[in-house]
């Protein structure tokens, strides 16, 4: 593995990009050498990004970047700073001496180089020659391959690049000038030009080896071509040209073909079934799986009356008769009286039977039942209060006990009691009232299925049962209001229309022998019915439109292949459930489908 990775980031380059590369770089330490302006690292969140990166794969990060911004960044984030000898290096020079002179053999005995007043032997009268040195620069190509290049430069040439503490960059010395040069692809990130000038910004140059390699390939294949006979050139360049022309013969050329089937009109109808007890789409039943939706709506509201006449009416409500007699229940015949304390009597309009008591939780709790009441005389008077009434039938028997045990409640006033001219509920108040209150829970519920079904298909969604109404006062009846409600349900099943239409062209299929496209086709539904029992519904599906003979698209184009234009008219003309086709071949030359069916499309057009 590499020990040191050096990235050469362009002005423009992504920083996903420039992630990507660090991530799989083979070294433990990576130099990223910036332009002055880096879209890739101007943003401060790419420093943490790259601090975290760099922590979880345990690798080092340096910055080469004659931005001062970058480099601050760099600092915060600890990340070592490579700064040419013009700006830092110069007052850490001495760091760099103390290097140099571990790894030279006269410094380490005292020697003097003629250069810098140092000692040397007296065999040597010329300055040490300058050693050359190697760094390796990493790029990625467009397919994700890298491509090493190696660059080399005297030491000298480097010395200036020290890192942020003043450690000088390693380099490697190398006696003999590297000659090799391994490139996978065109480089991507940045040329060698531009390399150059990022070194030459830090007032240094670099020279690859690779420039001479390839001079020296251009000089050698020049001098090769300049010995060639010109008309053996010449004859190999034609047959060249007609390689090449066989070749895109051969190679290229498509086909496409048009073919529109025969159409059959169809008008079917089809019983279908669906319910949530049914799992899956059954096409010898006509069975469809769905989800059951119950929903209940009511409505009230108090309407004025508009009518008046004369009237004798008695007045009425209701009572809540109590039993804490006994167990045993006790039954009430129809017009059994009840007397208030006041000794108006109201009689029960049927006959009830009150249950007895029983205990709950050690307690007796008595039984109860409500029943409707209706006033002895009519008037006014007995527009009473909520009161408590007894049955003076026990007390004339003298069953103290039961009269004082069996009681009725009454929880509102009675009310319609009158005598002479009053305001009475007319039949267009009646009617009125029940027809806004329908509509209302009708639209109450369709909403509510609405919600509940999204996403399905329901066919009865205005089969909204209505409840008989109940109101405070009948036709007739004297009162300045009356309060109506009205109350609505719809039961139901939702289904996928896709399951609906899958099991539409099995049927056509099996039945007909023709391909169905749905969407092409007219559905209405009638006969709708929902089983209670069995949370079934049942309805008949109307199609009309037009069935499509079937086209076996693999068959076609295997016969087709190698065929040329007339062959191509004479099969598709003898060919069943064909009514028109259309078929394009190119390049312009292609005159047969081509043998490989991958390069033939076939479209069928219903």
């Amino acid at each position: 593995m590499a020990s040191t990775k050096i990235i050469n980031v362009l002005k423009d380059d992504k920083f996903e990009e420039i992630l990507d590369l660090f991530r799989n770089a083979p070294a433990k330490e990576v130099i990223f050498v910036l332009p002055k302006t880096s879209r890739a690292f101007k943003n401060e969140e790419h420093f943490i990004i790259l601090e975290n990166e760099a922590g979880k794969l345990g690798k080092k990060v340096s910055l080469l970047c004659s931005s001062s911004d970058i480099n601050k960044l760099a600092k915060k984030y600890k990340f070592d700073v490579l700064l040419a000898k013009n700006d830092e290096a110069e007052a850490k020079e001495a760091t760099f001496e103390r290097s140099e002179r571990s790894n030279n053999p006269r410094a380490r005995r005292g020697e003097q180089s003629p250069h810098d007043g140092r000692r040397m032997t007296e065999d040597e009268n010329e300055p040490e020659p300058e050693q050359e040195v190697s760094a390796t620069m990493y790029h990625e190509d467009e397919n994700d391959e890298y491509q090493v290049v190696t660059i080399s430069k005297t030491k000298r040439g480097l010395e200036g690049i020290v890192k942020q503490d003043g450690i000088p960059l390693k380099i490697v010395t190398n006696r003999e000038r590297p000659v090799t040069l391994d490139v996978k692809k065109k480089p991507v990130y940045q040329p060698i030009d531009e390399i150059k000038n990022v070194w030459k910004e830090q007032s240094e140059r670099i020279r690859t080896p690779s420039e001479n390699i390839w001079t020296g390939i251009n000089n050698r294949t020049k001098k090769s071509f300049r010995n060639f006979p010109r008309k053996s050139l010449i004859g190999l360049g034609v047959i060249s040209v007609v390689l090449l022309g066989i070749i895109i013969y051969v190679s290229t050329g498509s086909a496409k073909i048009d073919i529109t089937p025969k159409k059959q009109p169809l008008d079917i109808q089809l019983k279908v079934f669906a319910s949530d007890r049914f799992s899956f789409v059954d096409a010898g039943l006509n069975k469809i799986p769905g989800q059951l939706f119950n929903v209940e709506k009511n409505a009230t509201q108090t309407f004025p009356t508009t009518g008046e006449k004369e009237v004798a009416q008695k007045a009425r409500g209701k009572i809540t008769v109590f039993n804490e007699y006994g167990t045993t229940p006790q039954v009430l015949i129809a017009t059994t009286r009840f007397q208030t304390s006041d000794g108006l009597i109201f009689r029960t309009l049927k006959g009830i039977t009150v249950p007895g008591t029983k205990v709950e939780n050690g307690k007796i709790i008595p039984g109860s039942i409500s029943v409707e009441v209706i006033a002895d005389k009519p008037g006014q008077l007995y527009n009473i209060t909520a009161s408590k009434f007894g049955i003076p039938a026990f007390n004339e028997h003298g069953d103290a006990g039961r009269y004082e045990k069996i009681y009725g409640k009454s929880d509102e006033a009675m009310k319609g009691g009158a005598i002479g001219k009053a305001n009475v509920v007319t039949e267009v108040d009646f009617n009125t009232a029940k027809q806004t209150l329908s509509d209302q829970v009708t639209k109450d519920v369709g909403n509510s299925l609405k919600t509940q079904t999204s996403g399905l298909k329901v066919v009865n969604s205005s089969a909204v049962k209505l409840k008989e109404p109940e109101s405070t006062a009948k036709i007739d009846e004297a009162a300045d209001s009356f309060m109506m409600a009205v109350s609505g349900s719809i039961k139901t099943v939702g289904f996928k229309e896709d399951d609906l239409k899958g099991l539409i062209k099995q049927y056509i299929d099996k039945t007909q022998n023709l391909t169905a496209i749905p969407e092409k086709l007219t559905i209405s539904y009638d006969n709708i019915a929902f089983d209670e029992a069995s949370n079934t519904l049942s309805f008949a599906v109307n199609i009309k439109g037009n069935g499509y003979a079937k086209i076996d698209s693999d068959k076609i184009k295997t016969d087709l292949a190698g065929k040329n234009e007339q062959d191509i008219k004479n099969y598709l003309q003898g060919t069943a459930g064909i009514e028109s086709a259309k078929v394009l071949l190119s390049p312009f030359w292609v005159k047969r489908i081509p043998q490989d069916k991958e390069r033939t499309k076939l479209n069928i057009q219903y």
